[in-house]
């Protein structure tokens, strides 16, 4: 397993371990990652029937691309490591 940042949002590692690329340049994996979390929230935001539901999950993509770009440089290390 991947010794994992012990400060790092869970979720963050969650969709670092489901995200791939083919990209080699460590600014390139970020910048895919970034689209990755973006269009996997997208995807579930267009898939849920209630305002609220929709709400929950633009907040928490709100969220986490925040988490994300704040530390970019752990993000960055961690992807390059494991991608």
């Amino acid at each position: 397993m991947v010794n994992w940042h012990k400060t790092m949002n869970p979720q963050v590692i969650e969709l670092i371990l489901s995200f791939e690329t083919d990209s080699k340049m460590p600014k390139r994996k970020y910048n895919d990652l970034l689209a990755y979390v973006y269009m996997t929230f997208d995807k579930k935001i267009s898939l849920c029937k209630t305002n609220g539901q929709m709400n929950k999950y633009k907040k928490m993509r709100k969220s986490i691309l925040q988490y994300i770009a704040t530390n970019e440089r752990l993000i960055t290390a961690e992807i390059c490591k494991i991608k």
